[in-house]
């Protein structure tokens, strides 16, 4: 058999095997391998890292695919030295960025007003877990809540539950910012407190301070519960001036 006859029939022997990286790489790392003369165990490290790295992107666009996000952020489109508020709490945001928060099950919490950049670092947050192929689901409250309960409706609401609880990183923007029913605030309180018990983080945005929670729930006691098994472990970030107000005089 031709070497070329060779090569060709190799390839698809390794797409049938479903390694896509393999068969891509092996007419490239063959011919290094002439010109370099590669040993065979080079050959076969070098196709495994083809493979490996294959793997890896296709894991990548997966994770970011899976979490939803209507548009992607990432850190460095973010203006840290607008104010000396967003400069103060820097530090803190950026040592969130090697994701040792997700194992440690810390809940990132960001309150402000509409238009300060609370969306913007959580989404920057969560595109980086998903890079790291974690689990991620970004999902406004309203939504989430809206497909909780058409799922309790129709009898499917431990499978669409499982979604929310068993992500690596929930990141849920607008949480308690609309008013609740009762039926609402009873699947807020299950998706929270599940995560909660399973240590698993929780990153929100809300406009709405801890101590105006009540206002939204239907009970008082119900939204403190929540807002305690949130801040029981946070990184908490408050900020203040927005982009949307920088032009404003008075």
């Amino acid at each position: 058999m031709k070497d070329d006859d060779l090569l060709g029939l190799t390839a698809e022997k390794l797409r049938w095997l479903r390694l896509p990286g393999m068969a891509r790489a092996l007419s490239d790392i063959l011919e290094a391998a002439r010109e370099q003369n590669l040993s065979p165990l080079d050959v076969v490290s070098r196709i495994a890292d083809e493979e490996k790295a294959s793997r890896l992107k296709s894991a990548v666009e997966r994770r970011v695919r899976d979490a939803r996000f209507p548009e992607i952020n990432t850190i460095d489109g973010f203006d840290f030295d607008f104010d000396p508020l967003r400069k103060k709490l820097k530090a803190r945001y950026l040592s969130l960025l090697d994701l040792a928060f997700i194992d440690k099950g810390v809940n990132p919490v960001f309150i402000g007003n509409p238009g300060t950049g609370k969306t913007f670092l959580v989404r920057a947050l969560a595109h980086k877990a998903c890079l790291a192929t974690k689990r991620v689901v970004f999902i406004s409250a309203p939504r989430m809540l809206n497909e909780l309960h058409g799922a309790e409706v129709h009898g499917r609401l431990e499978r669409v539950l499982r979604k929310f609880v068993k992500a690596d990183l929930l990141a849920i923007d607008d949480f308690a910012c609309l008013e609740m029913d009762p039926t609402q605030a009873k699947l807020a309180f299950q998706v929270i407190s599940e995560r909660y018990d399973y240590r698993r983080p929780t990153a929100i945005t809300t406009n709405r301070p801890f101590k105006e929670w009540p206002k939204v729930f239907p009970d008082a006691l119900n939204a403190q519960v929540i807002a305690e098994r949130l801040t029981e472990r946070c990184e908490h970030f408050v900020l203040e001036k927005g982009y949307r107000t920088r032009n404003i005089k008075h």
